[in-house]
């Protein structure tokens, strides 16, 4: 984190967080564990704590992944499924 971090920089970290849990990053095309540690000092916005409850709720931040990003999770791994 740094000084001048925001919630679209936020997002978009979990966006890769997301697509690297999911294997689409991967070489391989297979998940890989992944731990996400997020201190009280780096919460910046309640938005952040808002996110963070909506993936522990419901698995997804609403409106974070746009179609073409949904797109490009399916084509990645079509053969593996």
């Amino acid at each position: 984190m740094k000084k001048d971090y925001r919630i679209s920089d936020f997002r978009d970290f979990i966006k890769q967080i997301m697509f690297q849990t999911a294997g689409v990053e991967e070489e391989e095309k297979k998940s890989r564990p992944t731990v996400f540690t997020l201190t009280d000092s780096q919460i910046i916005d309640e938005t952040f704590l808002e996110d963070i409850s909506s993936i522990l709720n419901t698995g997804e931040i609403p409106n974070l992944m746009l179609s073409e990003d949904k797109d490009k999770i399916i084509n990645e791994l079509r053969e593996v499924v």
